[in-house]
């Protein structure tokens, strides 16, 4: 018995079995499709009332999804997004415009936590 469960075809098979569970069992808990970030101004301090725009990428096209409004602290959220690859933008009459920043997945409705804010320009 000890011979066969030593086997590398066990070691292998069963490594392969074992990854293939922890990969799922992680996209079971991170799949909520929740998109957090921050605005920031020029000056690099939070911008509240801020419009976060949330745009698909498809094959040709950046279609719009969602928009968020920040709040007093700059941060945002998107919630039940299933898109894998995206575009954020933000906007503020008489603060400015963020650059279009695109994201991509490694599966639908993957939690995302933007470490980077948005930076608004004039």
């Amino acid at each position: 018995m000890r011979r066969m469960l030593l086997n590398r075809y066990t070691i292998v098979f069963g490594g392969i079995a074992v990854a293939v569970i922890a990969w799922n069992l992680y996209v079971a808990t991170h799949s909520d499709g929740r998109i957090a970030g921050q605005v920031v101004g020029p000056d690099g301090r939070a911008v509240a009332g801020a419009r976060v725009t949330l745009r698909e990428k498809t094959l040709t096209t950046l279609e719009p999804r969602a928009t968020a409004e920040t709040d007093g602290g700059g941060r945002f959220a998107f919630e039940g997004q299933r898109a894998h690859h995206f575009v954020l933008e933000a906007s503020k009459d008489g603060v400015g415009q963020s650059e279009r920043t695109a994201y991509r997945l490694a599966f639908r409705g993957q939690d995302l936590s933007i470490s980077e804010p948005l930076r608004l320009q004039p």
